[in-house]
This record gives C-alpha cells, structure tokens and sequence, in this order.
C-alpha cells in the first residue's frame, strides 16, 4: 500500500481487501507450527516485524524507542501463542498486543516529563525507510521523510480514539473486523470514528494549509 508519493502524499490509499483462502490455510498451519516449533514462530517473525514495528513508530516517531516495544510486542507473542484461537484474525491479535505495548508506554510517561521528539533527527536516519517506487532520488526521499512527519504530527493532534482507527485503517489497512477486534469496540463504532476523525483531520489540515490530503 502506498502512502506517499514523490512530489504529492496521499493520506488516505485506496485500500483492497482480498479474501484469500489459500493464504489463511498457510497462515493457521505456521501459527499450529509456531506454538511448539520456535523455526516455524521465526517465520511468523520475519512476516510481521516490519508492519509492527512501521505501526509503532507512527505512534512514537522515535526509531530505537519502536524497535524496543516491538521486541516486547513479539516476546509477548510468544509468550501467548499456545492461547491463541482463530476465532479472531491473527492480524487483529497481533496489532492488538502492540497497541497495549504503545499505551502501556504513553502511561508510564504520566508523571514524568513529556519526551520530545528530535525530528531533525528522524530526517537525517537512514533507519527510515520508504519502500515506494516512486522515491528514487535523495531529494525525493527527503522530501517523502518531510511529509510522512507532517502526516503524523498531524495525526498526533487528533483524539486518541480517532488516531488510533486512521492509523489502522488508512496506514495499516487493517479491515472493519480486524479493527473491531483490536479495539474491542463494534463494527459501527469503528466506521463512526473513522467519519468523524476524518472530519477533524482536515480540519486541521485546512489550518496548516496542507496539501497533501
């Protein structure tokens, strides 16, 4: 799924939605595999580790801080695997254990100072990837790191509730079900949240006079 494109950012990619049978058959056969087998849960690793860990530093812009909650998202992982049922999609279960990890952090900072992020310093990491065809060249890619910053401090000024549905929908192109199940909520109330959110989002926008929506 593309989000940014070299000269223009889309905020919000077309999505497509598959269904496809043979994919999930694979996928509950390595998690049966994973619970006893730690090869097979190296393999559900490799799968997952780059969407985790893009999912939580969207959430904390800090490259080292999102590598360490996903080595905590993933040692819980295993840690839970053998209580794992396929009634909820594994997808939802993962993003689900990763969210706790971000929100158990974002607590532990109450009573102490709010961390300030150096952006500079995101700009000049090369630990930041975009995968996009589009950004062949080093001018384009700074200017993708650019905006994928104003993407997210954007985000950064909505409601919890309403970043966090964006951010799985738009950014992680997880279905209604999927971020139903990861929020706890009903399926209505994730679509509710998504078109108010949205509302609110330009209207941010509009005050930055943004063009990247």
């Amino acid at each position: 799924m593309n989000v940014l494109k070299t000269k223009q950012a889309k905020l919000i990619p077309q999505i497509s939605e598959t269904n496809n049978k043979s994919c999930n058959d694979d996928l509950i056969e390595v998690i049966e595999c994973a619970k006893t087998d730690p090869e097979a849960f190296s393999e559900l690793y490799d799968r997952y580790y780059t969407s985790i860990l893009t999912f939580i530093y969207r959430r904390v812009l800090d490259i080292d801080l999102a590598e360490d909650l996903t080595s905590n998202t993933f040692y819980k992982v295993i840690k839970a695997l053998h209580r794992y049922q396929h009634k909820v999609s594994f997808t939802a279960w993962l993003y689900r254990i990763a969210l706790n990890e971000i929100r158990m952090y974002h607590r532990s900072l109450k009573n102490r100072l709010k961390r300030e992020h150096d952006y500079h310093e995101c700009l000049q990491s090369d630990r930041i990837i975009f995968s996009t065809p589009e950004v062949e060249h080093k001018e384009d890619y700074q200017e993708a790191k650019h905006l994928f910053l104003l993407i997210h401090t954007t985000l950064a000024g909505l409601p919890e509730r309403y970043r966090i549905v964006l951010t799985l929908r738009y950014f992680e192109g997880l279905s209604y079900n999927e971020i139903a199940s990861v929020l706890g909520k009903r399926i209505g109330t994730v679509k509710s949240l998504l078109h108010r959110g949205l509302k609110r989002m330009r209207k941010l926008v509009e005050k930055q006079n943004a063009t990247f929506f």
